[in-house]
């Protein structure tokens, strides 16, 4: 055994020993409280740093850094009588004794936040912690130690999704931690047995009148969950790390379907499939892209990537540098972002989207000389000098398509046109008849 064998071992064995302590401490204080009738708090603290420092400078590195976040929470948050255990290299558990009610509760998390979330100093190098805290209380939440610690872990893991980074338990977030589990293992499965599905809504050149292309919407139905929303399926794959192998099995149906329609029923389109903004952060992304595009033997111009998310590609130089990588390839991207703020288009302005997707829906009375046309007008112009081609979504009708042919409106894609609809449908309906 090597020498980084033996302090890995000799350091699993001391933590085992130690929670193995700390649990039978948290069954004599959960026994007081029982006792007493009084209130306790658990507080489970993820660092989310300690096993990477692991990694990087080695365990006794990381044990001095542990030895840091305990005095901290010791100097910063615990009182008199309250318990500090250790469960985990990045795990530990503040037991508040005696507490008033969940308020008491939620200052001490915080308190807990902002210590662990101070840099250390590794040499000359500054680490910072990326905490998250779940709280269980007694008995409120359970009245057993094994209990307590299990709840307030699962509400540590929703805590990592929130803005906050602390989390109370409820019985409806756990039931959203084990939905959430399950759909990760339901898709893994699905992408490993390419059981994702596209369907195809047409898009129409509105000065030409006619289909021009279509966007690959994902459906995948499970068994037992039913239609995933495709904003699920994305988190779903973001929470397992299948990705990349999710956005690959897309492309490829995507482009697949696309070529089909081309050969079968002499349907020349472009293809759009949407992304969230997210994905951009994986470099293998361009690697999937480019052999897709070569599988298929599609020109890169014909697929649209529509990016949503876009307050992400403000953040993060990986996205940026991925979106010039894919423009370079010959891709065209699309911003499709409902969401999106206005002041976005002054940085958004600067990256290499060739389309905007708005949503008309809310602007009625098109044609009727209303404000909510001004407004679309004025976006459609704005759209103009930023050299972006501009998709409406949520037309109502022939009337309101005519009025946005007039604002120079460049596309369109609307249910009233023609709904999303599998491949072989779609062929059905606007595949070219032969006499």
């Amino acid at each position: 055994m090597s020498g980084a064998e033996s302090a890995a071992a000799a350091t699993g064995n001391d933590a085992a020993a130690a929670a193995a302590s700390f649990l039978e401490d948290l069954r004599a204080q959960v026994e007081c409280r029982r006792a007493d009738g009084g209130n306790l708090a658990v507080l489970l603290i993820e660092c989310g740093v300690i096993s990477r420092i692991d990694a990087v400078w080695g365990y006794q590195v990381g044990d001095s850094v542990r030895a840091r976040v305990a005095g901290l929470l010791r100097a910063d948050v615990l009182r008199p009588g309250d318990l500090l255990g250790d469960l985990g290299r990045d795990d530990f558990a503040c037991v508040l004794s005696t507490v008033d009610g969940p308020a008491v509760a939620l200052l001490a998390a915080k308190k807990s936040l902002r210590a662990v979330s101070s840099p250390f100093w590794i040499g000359e190098d500054e680490i910072y912690a990326s905490p998250a805290i779940g709280i269980a209380m007694f008995p409120a939440h359970g009245d057993q130690a094994e209990t307590l610690l299990q709840r307030a872990k699962s509400a540590c893991a929703l805590a990592r999704d929130l803005d906050g980074s602390i989390a109370d338990y409820g019985e409806d977030r756990d039931s959203l931690a084990a939905s959430k589990l399950l759909y990760e293992n339901r898709l893994r499965t699905a992408v490993a047995e390419d059981a994702i599905n596209l369907v195809f809504q047409p898009q129409y050149d509105l000065r030409l009148g006619q289909v021009m292309g279509a966007e690959g919407l994902l459906r995948w139905r499970d068994p037992a969950l039913g239609l995933i929303p495709s904003v699920d399926a994305f988190a779903a794959a973001e929470s397992a790390d299948v990705v990349i192998q999710l956005v690959s099995s897309v492309l490829n149906r995507a482009l697949r379907n696309i070529s089909e329609f081309r050969y079968s029923a002499g349907l020349d389109l472009r293809v759009g499939v949407k992304l969230p903004a997210r994905v951009l952060r994986h470099t293998e992304l361009i690697e999937v892209v480019e052999r897709a595009l070569g599988t298929w033997s599609r020109r890169p111009g014909t697929l649209i990537l529509e990016i949503g998310e876009t307050a992400v590609l403000g953040a993060e130089p990986v996205t940026r540098e991925t979106l010039g990588r894919l423009k370079e390839l010959g891709v065209k991207l699309s911003i499709d972002d409902p969401g999106m703020a206005f002041s976005s288009l002054f940085w958004l302005a600067n990256l290499p989207f060739q389309e905007i997707k708005i949503d008309v829906s809310a602007a009625n009375g098109l044609g009727e000389g209303a404000k909510s046309e001004r407004i679309l007008q004025s976006i459609i112009e704005l759209a103009r000098h930023l050299r972006l081609a501009v998709v409406a979504v949520g037309v109502a009708d022939d009337a309101a398509a005519a009025r946005l042919k007039e604002l120079r409106c460049d596309f369109m894609q609307a249910d009233y046109k023609g709904p999303a609809l599998a491949p072989a449908d779609f062929v059905a309906r606007f595949g070219v008849k032969e006499d």
